[in-house]
């Protein structure tokens, strides 16, 4: 919208009539949302990417078996965020131990524990697993699949992609609760590249058109100012921090479902009418908890205890090994380099028309179908309660 109201004052004759002190920013709350979907759309929506039991979805049947159907294609954004957390333990926990069963005698995570290892010990395998587990730099994955059929890994290869977008998106989320912006701008590289490979491509070109402003085009002052502001923490605690559109989001959440009546007096004349009163009606039932002491029973709930259910999608994981290699093992589906893709479309689009191209020809392809999406003015994502009280109650 905002762009959009700029293109269109862009004739006007004085700047204050071009909205030319107006900067656009993006909302760091709905690119979470984003990148969730985004994991979503490259594990678990193409066809094939259930089949194997090392897959994502296949680990999220074991924790949540009577939702699985539904969760492929209706879950919601607290739903993706928790179970993106929960398969991750998961799989790091399995990483853990194999990395102690190849190092030393004992079978488990607990019996290594309780031979009380050194804290030397600790950090050279937690190295370990970053260095060889996931993908990433120094884990050479085009090399991997290079090698003749009877020398290759899948599954493995399958395990160690996946946990690299999931580690992107948890390492985002840190980002944001943190505020530390910094940390959040160097993990915009790969998403926007991750965006442009899932069909996400307004996210992945207004990323790069932001960035590019911030770090070119805008005044020192104006990128503190944004860098600055970016982020909120209305609580003033350690990682409280909040999105702006976080914020935006829970206030229309006030005024429209909480305290926006019911019956008769739900209508729009009513809720603008109340609108400036919503801090006032939100104080109200904040002291009528507190004097009761029932703050935050109302709307937060405490978190479930996952140990049981945990403890049995790793002995189940445990007889797949998926962080084991196992020479010849083949998976009926290969996670694809989503990053190589997003890389390919965006060189694809800076290339001249006419041009002949050596890359993939589906980068081309996406190219095509990319300006339907970017010509929409914006994307319509319906929010509860539930998906603005994943970080805090509300």
């Amino acid at each position: 919208r905002v762009l959009s109201a700029l293109r269109r004052r862009s004739v006007e004759h004085t700047a204050e009539d071009r909205l030319q002190p107006v900067a656009f920013v993006i909302g760091l709350f709905h690119l979470k949302m984003a990148a969730s979907d985004t994991v979503w759309r490259l594990l678990i929506a193409p066809d094939g990417a259930r089949k194997d039991e090392t897959s994502l979805m296949r680990i999220i049947a074991r924790s949540r078996p009577r939702e699985s159907s539904r969760l492929v294609a209706g879950a919601k954004f607290r739903q993706q965020h928790e179970l993106i957390g929960h398969v991750l333990i998961v799989l790091v926990l399995d990483a853990w131990r194999a990395e102690i069963t190849r190092r030393t005698k004992h079978k488990t995570v607990e019996q290594w524990a309780a031979s009380n290892p050194k804290l030397s010990e600790i950090e050279d395998i937690a190295t370990s697993i970053v260095q060889d587990y996931i993908e990433g730099e120094g884990l050479d994955l085009f090399e991997m699949a290079g090698r003749p059929a009877k020398e290759r890994d899948e599954v493995r290869e399958n395990t160690m992609r996946m946990m690299h977008y999931l580690f992107l998106y948890k390492e985002l989320c840190y980002a944001m609760n943190a505020g530390d912006i910094g940390q959040i701008e160097t993990l915009m590289v790969p998403w926007v590249h991750l965006f442009r490979a899932a069909g996400k491509h307004k996210y992945g070109t207004h990323i790069l058109r932001f960035f590019h402003s911030l770090y070119f085009v805008y005044p020192e002052g104006l990128r503190r100012a944004i860098r600055y502001n970016i982020l909120v923490n209305p609580t003033g605690k350690a990682h409280e921090f909040r999105a702006v559109d976080w914020i935006v989001e829970l206030m229309n959440l006030y005024t429209k479902v909480i305290y926006g009546g019911g019956g008769s007096n739900h209508t729009k004349g009513r809720i603008i009418l109340e609108s400036v009163l919503v801090l006032v009606f939100r104080a109200s039932h904040a002291n009528l908890e507190r004097n009761f002491c029932l703050r935050g029973l109302t709307n937060a709930h405490g978190k479930p205890d996952m140990r049981a259910t945990f403890a049995a999608v790793l002995s189940h994981m445990q007889a797949l090994g998926p962080n084991m290699y196992k020479a010849g093992r083949q998976a009926q589906y290969v996670v694809p380099n989503a990053m190589g893709k997003g890389a390919a479309i965006i060189e694809a689009e800076a290339r001249p028309r006419g041009i002949p191209t050596s890359g993939p020809d589906v980068a081309v392809q996406e190219v095509e179908s990319v300006m339907e999406e970017l010509l929409s003015e914006e994307l319509n994502v319906e929010l509860t309660a539930e998906d603005l009280s994943i970080d805090c109650p509300i």
